[in-house]
């Protein structure tokens, strides 16, 4: 009787573990958050009862920010000039 793991299972496991260790994506804590946009934790409190601010995940009570998500945000909000945020609702 062979007990040896299978090699699918570990090339799978291998994948995996490469995978996690190198592409790690931290997730920023609403006081991070407010640092790396320069506003308050306040305002993206109020930002995610508005719906208006950056994506952001529940864990369990906790808010986090992904990189990717501010990211987007933040090129979704980026102007060329004033007249162009006329037609954003604020």
């Amino acid at each position: 009787m062979n007990l040896s793991p299978a090699p699918a299972l570990g090339h799978l496991e291998t994948a995996m573990t490469k995978t996690i260790t190198t592409n790690p994506t931290p997730l920023r804590s609403p006081k991070t958050t407010a640092a790396f946009l320069e506003c308050s934790t306040w305002t993206l409190a109020e930002w995610r009862c508005s719906g208006t601010g950056p994506r952001f995940i529940k864990v369990g009570r906790l808010v986090r920010y992904s990189q990717e998500a501010l990211d987007a945000w933040v090129e979704q909000n980026t102007c060329a000039s004033t007249s162009s945020v006329l037609g954003k609702a604020v």
